[in-house]
């Protein structure tokens, strides 16, 4: 650890699904002065993504089919919790999240000045390159109704950067064993619960840069519709009292 991070326990963590040679990046992307370990999920990949991660320098943990990014998440979570540490970055397994803006969401966890901090495009500082024109709408268009729902402005409620002390998980609002929370809908859940429970919450301004077709992959694995509803029956269902 370099004079300007001192001593913690930071985890990086990055589900990914058949994200090959990209995760790679994503691993060695990571300021080591500022994270102690990354980790890769690999949620079922059948392309080798394990295997770039490996040699990239990452610690791996394999699930035997793809379960879903939440259930990624939740792996992470619980290696974080089991293994003494005390922040989680959760970044883009296709590296749509240059490793380089970590300390922009660790440093406020770390100074005692936030327990959740969430990357925000939208910010003053923050970018969006890449992106089609119905992703940068639809994005707009669902932070605008996540922070109705919540009551307060999130401006970029379907970022997945975003680091958080894990002790706040210990309040009694986050139950994330939950079954229905394996796909997309733990990260708004996360979102939503942790604003809502008072944790010290702020936002910081990141890029986001999606990916070029030319690599051969897509910019997100995410299906119309089905995948819309579910990020946001959890919004729906919190607000309404259905689930906890």
């Amino acid at each position: 650890m370099g004079d300007s991070a001192p001593r913690r326990r930071v985890l990086c963590a990055a589900p990914a699904f058949n994200e090959g040679e990209r995760i790679a990046r994503v691993v060695r992307e990571a300021p080591r002065d500022w994270v102690d370990e990354v980790l890769v999920v690999d949620d079922g990949s059948t392309d080798g993504t394990a295997g770039f991660a490996r040699e990239a320098g990452a610690v791996v943990i394999g699930h035997g089919r793809n379960r879903g990014v939440g259930a990624a998440i939740r792996t992470a979570i619980g290696h974080a919790r089991e293994n003494g540490f005390a922040v989680i970055v959760i970044t883009s397994g296709g590296g749509k999240t240059p490793g380089r803006q970590i300390p922009s969401l660790v440093k406020p966890i770390l100074d005692g000045e936030a327990d959740f901090v969430q990357g925000s495009r939208y910010l003053a500082g923050g970018r969006l390159e890449g992106a089609p024109w119905h992703r940068r709408l639809g994005t707009w268009g669902y932070s605008l109704l996540f922070s109705l729902f919540l009551g307060r402005r999130v401006t970029d409620a379907s970022s997945g950067f975003r680091a958080f002390r894990l002790s706040i998980l210990d309040g009694p609002r986050f139950r994330l064993d939950q079954p229905w929370l394996d796909s997309y809908e733990l990260e708004p859940y996360l979102l939503f619960q942790a604003v809502r429970s008072g944790v010290r919450y702020r936002e910081a301004p990141v890029s986001i840069i999606y990916p070029p077709k030319a690599d051969g992959l897509p910019y997100t694995k995410m299906r119309p519709f089905t995948g819309w509803w579910r990020i946001f029956r959890p919004v729906v269902y919190l607000r309404l009292g259905l689930k906890r």
